[in-house]
């Protein structure tokens, strides 16, 4: 694992200034989410009949995320951001920070933004 894991304040800090790739299933993503955050589902790359790594680095390059490219992944409960960061990582990434505490740690706070 070369990827970061980073924590609450750091996504605070960072909101606004790097991409934020939420990776829970569209309707979690829907209900609501960490502002400014894009949605990448792990689930529907997971369930295609492709390869699930190239269908999900697919994703990543059509929202203009590649390689190098600095960005925080987060999910419900960390344990998505981890797969999606290593998987990530088996393909070349690494800019990807994982958020391991994802939106149930961000949820905690109610200081802390949430968009809808």
């Amino acid at each position: 694992m070369a990827y970061k894991i980073v924590d609450a304040e750091y996504v605070l800090d960072n909101l606004g200034t790097l991409p934020l790739v939420d990776v829970r299933p569209d309707f979690m993503y829907e209900e609501s989410r960490i502002p400014g955050a894009i949605s990448i589902e792990l689930i529907k790359a997971k369930e295609s009949p492709r390869d699930t790594a190239e269908c999900f680095v697919e994703e990543f390059a059509k929202a203009g995320l590649g390689p190098q490219d600095d960005f925080i992944v987060y999910c419900y409960d960390g344990g998505l951001a981890r797969e999606a960061c290593d998987l990530l990582e088996s393909q070349g990434y690494s800019g990807q920070q994982c958020y391991q505490g994802s939106w149930i740690d961000w949820i905690s706070d109610d200081s802390r933004p949430v968009e809808a």
